[in-house]
């Protein structure tokens, strides 16, 4: 087959494409009691017979894994963002502590400096006389 005859078969989008399928049907209408209680979301065969009691108890246990799972996610999201942010914040704390301990020093030299020339000076003055 040529790749032409293989083309022939495809629409462009200056065609019209007809449309042969029956529109969907419309779905019944919706008892009253059906929107009083609204479908299951877990697919499982009715359990008849059962006890608050034993309902309670299975709301508990589904209720602490859901639980468990939620904190799991929620501890590692806190951690990061906590690690991201004391990184943050020592990365300040270290720049700010260096160039106050910069500056200190340079005060501290400067002031030992011109009094060690002082000194110096006033001993060539006295040597002198």
């Amino acid at each position: 087959m040529s790749k032409s005859a293989l083309d022939a078969g495809i629409p462009v989008l200056t065609e019209v494409i007809k449309v042969t399928a029956e529109p969907a049907a419309k779905p019944p209408p919706v008892r009253a009691a059906e929107l009083k209680h609204p479908p299951e979301v877990v697919d499982v065969p009715t359990i008849d017979g059962w006890l608050n009691e034993e309902w309670n108890r299975l709301e508990r246990k589904i209720g602490g894994r859901i639980l468990n799972q939620v904190m799991e996610r929620l501890e590692a999201d806190i951690e990061d963002r906590v690690r991201d942010v004391l990184a943050d914040v020592l990365q300040v704390a270290v720049e700010t502590l260096a160039n106050d301990i910069k500056q200190n020093l340079q005060g501290t030299l400067h002031d030992v400096i011109s009094q060690a020339v002082k000194a110096e000076i006033s001993r060539m003055q006295t040597a002198k006389k």
